[in-house]
């Protein structure tokens, strides 16, 4: 079964697949919730020192940010919650690193980060071990396997919402479905 799962994906990313810079890539996936999805902002300077974008998240409830950070060695990519990029408050310095705002002990700050891992495939569901990068061709699919367990139980740790509550998101590999004619505007800083 795991095999005809991976077949049956890789063919439907292949055949006719979309190819698009990664700044205007949109990615989907379908819940019972409904659709989600995600995408990619450039920054005006450096998002974070792994790339210029920044990804967001778009649930049935909210909009999450997020910038990348990828460590040496074997660890991979890991998606930082950060305020909204776009707003006024990030003119300056850039928006809020959201972990370090938030009085969260140590060990519950690596759950988070834990929770956190950005996958990009290629085609045949090869792993990509770089974040996306403004210019650079979109990955046919992006996955954050295990994000929903803070959307569940720590959904506060990834908005400034502190009213946010358990937002629930499937387990699942979203898909390029759209490639915007141009690149959305660039955030802060």
């Amino acid at each position: 079964m795991v095999v005809l799962l991976a077949s049956s994906g890789a063919a439907a990313a292949g055949e006719g697949g979309l190819t698009c810079p990664a700044e205007r890539a949109v990615y989907r996936l379908d819940s019972d919730e409904g659709p989600l999805e995600v995408g990619f902002v450039p920054s005006r300077g450096r998002a974070s020192i792994a790339s210029d974008l920044y990804l967001y998240l778009t649930t049935v409830q909210r909009t999450y940010w997020f910038s990348f950070s990828v460590s040496n060695g074997y660890s991979g990519m890991t998606l930082i919650p950060v305020s909204d990029p776009r707003a006024e408050a990030a003119r300056e310095n850039g928006p809020a690193l959201l972990l370090e705002t938030r009085r969260m002990d140590e060990g519950l700050i690596n759950e988070v980060l834990v929770s956190l891992r950005f996958y990009a495939l290629d085609e045949k569901l090869g792993f990509l071990f770089e974040p996306p990068a403004s210019g650079m061709t979109a990955p046919p699919m992006v996955m954050m396997p295990e994000i929903g367990l803070t959307l569940w139980y720590e959904p506060q740790a990834l908005t400034e919402d502190r009213s946010a509550d358990r937002d629930p998101i499937p387990r699942g590999i979203f898909r390029l479905t759209k490639c915007l004619s141009e690149a959305r505007p660039a955030a802060y800083p």
